[in-house]
This record gives C-alpha cells, sequence and structure tokens, in this order.
C-alpha cells in the first residue's frame, strides 16, 4: 500500500510543481530551474527521493548498500513514471497550461 501511495502522491506533486502558477517565478532564476521543471524524469527524481527516504523503499530488497540503495530506487521509480506518462500521452493525450507567452 505504501509503494502506491508512494507513486499517487510523488505523480501528484510532480504535476502540481509543474503546473502551479505561484512557484513558477522560482523556475525562472536560473534556466537549469527551468530545465528541471520541464522534465518528468529529472523532476520526478527529487520529488520521490524524499518518499523513498521516508518511508524505507528498497528495490533492491535482499540487499541495501546506504544512499546508492535509495537513489537507485527513487531512479527507478522516476524511469518508470515517466514511461509511464509518456504512454498516457500518446494514447489520451494530455492537457498543458501555457503562462509563459
Amino acid at each position: 500500500m505504501i509503494w502506491v501511495t508512494t507513486l499517487g502522491l510523488g505523480t501528484l506533486l510532480v504535476w502540481t510543481i509543474q503546473a502551479a502558477g505561484l512557484i513558477q517565478p522560482i523556475f525562472r532564476l536560473h534556466p537549469k530551474l527551468k530545465e528541471l521543471r520541464d522534465c518528468d524524469f529529472c523532476l520526478g527524481f527529487w520529488v520521490f527521493l524524499p518518499f523513498v527516504l521516508l518511508f524505507n523503499l528498497n528495490l533492491m530488497d535482499p540487499f541495501y548498500f546506504p544512499v546508492f540503495s535509495e537513489i537507485v530506487t527513487a531512479i527507478a521509480i522516476s524511469f518508470g513514471m515517466h514511461i509511464g506518462r509518456l504512454g498516457w500521452t500518446q494514447k489520451f493525450g494530455y492537457f498543458t497550461f501555457d503562462d509563459e507567452e
């Protein structure tokens, strides 16, 4: 159940960070921050990493290497959600908020 909660909350948080108008000025501070916002995979890693650390999630379960296991788990979750989002977008399309014009 904790995995479903993590995936759901993390995906919603990634979408909220990308779409929320109140925090858009933060992404205009530096070009790298704008790139981070536009990349689901990159932003997903930084969103899922605290969840992985908070809930002690580990995809390499019989083995545990401090820090490395958490990073690998966050990368794998972020990549899986990124691929899932690409598939969803290909199948059903998507809606964007264009406020930069």
